[in-house]
């Protein structure tokens, strides 16, 4: 009896200490599953990807149903680009090291290359291109098409913005890596040139492997 009283009179006097250290353990815990444990939300939906027939390097056959089963990382490129589509590639390079280490890329992932501009980017013009990164071709396929007028009319279904200046000979374009789910359904596109001069942060390789990641 004499506990029992002793227990509630220590109840009395330091309730609202134990209170204040239940609200700081409950928000300690709130945070730690909001910022920490919590996983991610998985990108909805946003628009079938458009299918395809198109030809890889050794001129065989590709369609995008080909890939299904994986999540597909689709880049619109031409080889000949002066700014964005090196580095881009580059870092995607960066993105295959990370899922090859992890035992992800092909199991999981496969990455998609297509040019715009498929009547300059040979095979052998884009198998220079790629071997400047360390591509590894067996799970990082590189498509070309017939005409750039083709591939330009593909890559504006996949929501990427792109034309041809006739006067300069050149390509201008977005910079998006397009997530393609399982399924064939666009999940995001993340855009690879973010805007240094507006405070964005530069897009890390391990950033798109996140964002992979909530794929599968």
């Amino acid at each position: 009896m004499r506990k029992g009283k002793a227990a509630l009179a220590f109840l009395k006097k330091y309730a609202f200490q134990i209170a204040i250290s239940c609200l700081v353990v409950l928000m300690g815990c709130y945070l730690l599953y909001t910022y920490v444990l919590k996983p991610e939300a998985v990108p909805s939906v946003k628009e079938p990807a458009p299918n395809f027939t198109l030809n890889d390097l050794d001129n065989n056959p590709v369609t995008l149903d080909s890939t299904e089963g994986k999540v597909r990382l689709v880049y619109f490129y031409f080889a000949s680009c002066p700014d964005v589509c090196p580095p881009t590639t580059f870092l995607i390079s960066q993105v295959q090291d990370i899922l090859k280490e992890k035992g992800e890329l092909g199991t999981e992932v496969e990455i998609i290359s297509i040019t715009f501009d498929p009547v300059t980017d040979t095979p052998e013009v884009i198998t220079n291109f790629a071997n400047k990164v360390g591509v590894d071709f067996d799970h990082w396929t590189f498509l070309r098409g017939e005409t750039s007028e083709e591939m330009i009319e593909l890559a504006r279904e996949f929501s990427v913005a792109v034309m041809y200046d006739e006067k300069e000979k050149t390509f201008y374009h977005n910079n998006p890596l397009i997530l393609v789910d399982q399924d064939g359904n666009i999940r995001e596109w993340i855009n690879a040139s973010p805007n240094l001069e507006a405070g964005d942060k530069d897009l890390l390789a391990e950033d798109v492997y996140k964002a992979l990641k909530k794929l599968y």
